[in-house]
């Protein structure tokens, strides 16, 4: 019996942690640990385990666990953090930096323990068909761990059972696939496990798998692989091998994206649309309408939600920090002048194209709703606050304001901490795939697989009608259509933990990652040069080994199979 008890403490620990302290624990069994037979004995034990395996999620709206941060959306004031040693090139083997490895690998070893025990439950209340559903759900947590890892460093280890915990040969011996065979195991997984699940979720099951998830996570990642940075037989360094990337050019592949949306698009579209009502009272092409998709106070669960889950309430997380100083909050969080200025004006030019009407010195006049939405910009009045960034305004604060803006999204504007309100405890939500993410997907890989068709611009005039933006012009070329798809999924997903990807897998970080980035002149009051430009921080660095992760040097030393991402020192104590 000693040797079946599954230790918990060392299922869930990471690689790492597995195997260098988790040897003691099966050698000496404490009497109180837990064993899986107990846990798998009752349905209540077995949701509780599944349960776990939901807790690695990302947090897509916290910019210092997400990667807004290491990109050019933001400028974090605080020097100490690790966010600017990446900007500036600092990103380390040694370092481990939000790599996800080890986490994520906890999440799968998780899920796969609960595949491979959940038909020992004999609880009565558990039916079979509820098991299935379960497995399934596993199975779609795994895939999607597996398809954040394909992300940041391209072919990995698949494990697809449960670990022995007295075998360690398979973490210590196992070399990484290629990429092609991962993105293709995570893809079928996908698929198989959407025939278990719902189409949709009841109102107490929010957040839990179902098939349209499934076709999501498998859309995202088809469009990840299909990219530039995988999809060609250029890459971006001359000792890229197949476990990271192609190998060659399919044009294919991007019509494997568009058909994982259309799952979704067509045979869910009465579960799945783009939500074009107004049930809150706002106006429904308002700034109002679009902000309120991302607060509890005023969510339900509607059409555009593929997948969310609700965040705690602990530490008031995104009110506080990312809330401006005007409202009593931090001001972490930066926006850049050069997201700023990629919100289009209500006649649909950018700022800087002539006979735009844009006005430096009145920035939110007459501009798209989603910028009042999502950035606090210099003179910006909410329902319980206003923003005055410049010196000797009510939101000036050298140390924490940099650029003169302040993140609006996520925010309520109707909680000011300064007023002396109780403080906002409601839970943000974190949407995983929202609806907008699929159209941006289908029209990204369409317009690549056959050009700027009709349906192409409806998927993009979709989401820009739903604010009142007017439709792309007419008799765009692919050229300047992927310019402006790459431009609406800047505005569209802004602060939700895409730019990070997307600027890697089109290939362009060197382009927009080098240099400096922008904002007001804080210093200087508001009639005294505040509205001037002015460089931010110190300059950004990206090399061309920034486009994968590295592995961290403690993964390598532990399993002599795992090979380094190119660009980076195989064993680094730097």
């Amino acid at each position: 019996m000693k040797m079946k008890r599954y230790i918990i403490a060392c299922l869930l620990a990471g690689s790492g942690a597995l195997m260098t302290s988790c040897g003691d624990y099966l050698d000496i069994v404490p009497d109180n640990v837990i064993s899986l037979e107990e846990i798998f004995k009752t349905r209540k034990g077995a949701e509780e385990f599944l349960n776990t395996a939901y807790a690695t999620l990302p947090r897509e709206w916290d910019p210092t666990d997400g990667c807004a941060a290491i990109c050019d959306e933001m400028d974090f004031p605080w020097a100490e953090y690790e966010e600017n040693s990446i900007n500036e090139g600092g990103m380390s083997p040694s370092k481990g930096w939000r790599q996800k490895w080890g986490g994520y690998y906890k999440a799968i070893r998780t899920a796969a323990t609960f595949i491979s025990h959940i038909d020992m439950c004999q609880d009565v209340n558990i039916t079979d068909k509820l098991k299935a559903q379960y497995k399934a759900e596993a199975r779609f947590l795994r895939a999607f761990y597996y398809s954040e890892l394909v992300r940041r460093f391209g072919g990995i280890i698949i494990l697809d059972h449960s670990i022995d915990a007295n075998d360690y040969s398979a973490l210590t011996n196992q070399p990484r696939e290629t990429f092609e065979n991962s993105v293709e195991w995570v893809c079928n997984e996908l698929t198989e496990a959407a025939r278990d699940l719902p189409p949709v979720c009841s109102a107490s099951d929010v957040g839990r798998a179902t098939d349209a998830a499934c076709y999501a996570v498998m859309a995202r990642l088809r469009i990840t692989a299909a990219s530039p940075l995988f999809n060609t037989d250029s890459p971006v360094l001359p000792d890229y091998n197949t476990t990271h990337y192609y190998g060659n050019y399919d044009k294919n592949r991007w019509k494997l994206a568009a058909d994982a949306c259309r799952f979704i698009m067509e045979q869910r579209s009465q579960y799945y649309g783009l939500d074009m009502t107004n049930e809150t009272g706002a106006d429904p092409d308002s700034w109002e309408n679009y902000y309120r998709r991302f607060l509890g106070r005023y969510f339900i669960v509607g059409k555009e939600s593929i997948w969310i889950s609700y965040e705690k309430k602990e530490w008031d997380y995104v009110k506080i920090p990312w809330l401006n100083r005007s409202a009593g909050g931090w001001n972490w969080v930066n926006p850049t002048y050069e997201l700023a200025k990629e919100y289009e004006m209500l006649n649909g030019k950018l700022p800087e194209e002539p006979e735009s009407g844009y006005d430096f010195n009145d920035p939110g006049k007459n501009r798209d709703p989603r910028f009042k939405a999502t950035i606090s910009y210099p003179g910006a009045q909410y329902d319980a606050y206003g923003f005055k960034p410049w010196q000797g305004g009510s939101a000036s604060h050298l140390q924490s304001q940099k650029t003169g803006m302040c993140l609006q999204k996520y925010i309520d504007p109707l909680f000011n901490d300064a007023l002396g309100l109780p403080r906002n405890l409601r839970k943000n939500i974190n949407h995983l795939f929202r609806y907008n993410e699929i159209l941006l997907i289908y029209a990204e890989a369409m317009n690549e697989f056959s050009g700027p068709t009709t349906d192409v611009y409806k998927a993009i005039n979709d989401i820009r009608a739903r604010v009142g933006m007017p439709d792309l012009p007419t008799g765009l070329n692919q050229d300047q259509m992927r310019e402006k798809i790459q431009h609406e999924r800047r505005v569209e997903l802004a602060f939700e933990d895409f730019r990070f990807f997307d600027v890697r897998r089109w290939r362009i970080g060197e382009k927009v990652l080098n240099g400096h980035l922008h904002g007001y002149d804080v210093t200087k009051g508001e009639k005294g040069g505040f509205y001037t430009l002015v460089t931010v921080g110190d300059p950004m660095v990206f090399e061309k080994k920034h486009y994968l992760y590295p592995l961290s040097t403690k993964e390598i030393l532990m399993n002599p199979a795992l090979e380094q991402n190119p660009g980076w020192p195989k064993l680094s104590t730097k």
